[in-house]
């Protein structure tokens, strides 16, 4: 093969390379958006920002050694909390039939490094969780009230640190329903705020004190 010939044919080969990373990088795209799109259940508009995080991600070079659906997932998580629409992170991986316990982790690992390497890293307060707790247990208007005057209450005391806030969420949503006229079991709480009764039990403990001082 002569020198111009074999010029001619690196130069075909790197356009075809270019061409089918072209096409897998589109593959790949298509498959994330379908993701996002069928497994998010997200508003239109919060499904729009998780496909425009995803891109973002494949940019920065975040998907390259990491699944397209555990990214996705990932995105998801992060568009939802970025728009104070509250999630637990224990039913990310379900709805993206992500069910080992090793996956879960890696999700939990994938959302840390999207956010902080695409600057969306947001520390969730159980605040964000008041809303949807309240209507996943169908309590009174009148009570989601109660629930945050009692937040506010203790809401500064470092008893708190290193809790989970979806369970701090639950407790006080527990807390202020047993006060209410329409309370709810320890069992119906720990159900929408992912705890087990004995850790609801150990933040009532938490609670009794603060609010007996």
């Amino acid at each position: 093969m002569s020198g111009k010939a074999l010029r001619e044919w690196r130069r075909r080969q790197r356009i075809d390379q270019r061409s089918k990373t072209r096409d897998s990088r589109s593959r790949n795209l298509s498959k994330a958006m379908q993701f996002i799109r069928d497994r998010g259940d997200l508003p239109s508009q919060i499904e729009q920002e998780a496909a425009s995080l995803y891109r973002h991600s494949v940019e920065r070079g975040l998907v390259t050694g990491r699944s397209i659906r555990g990214v996705s997932a990932a995105c998801v998580y992060i568009a939802a909390r970025e728009a104070k629409i509250p999630r637990k992170i224990e039913d990310v991986p379900q709805a993206f039939d992500m069910i080992k316990p090793v996956e879960e982790k890696e999700l939990k690992r994938t959302i840390r490094l999207v956010a902080r390497m695409l600057g969306t890293h947001h520390i969730t307060g159980p605040e964000e969780y008041f809303e949807k707790f309240h209507s996943d247990l169908g309590l009174p208007p009148h009570v989601l009230g109660g629930v945050r005057d009692l937040w506010d209450s203790v809401k500064d005391d470092l008893s708190w640190q290193g809790k989970k806030p979806s369970g701090i969420a639950g407790v006080i949503i527990y807390k202020a329903s047993q006060e209410s006229s329409s309370p709810r079991t320890q069992s119906e709480v720990c159900k929408v705020s992912g705890i087990s009764e004995v850790t609801l039990r150990g933040l009532l403990k938490i609670l009794a004190q603060l609010t007996a001082e």
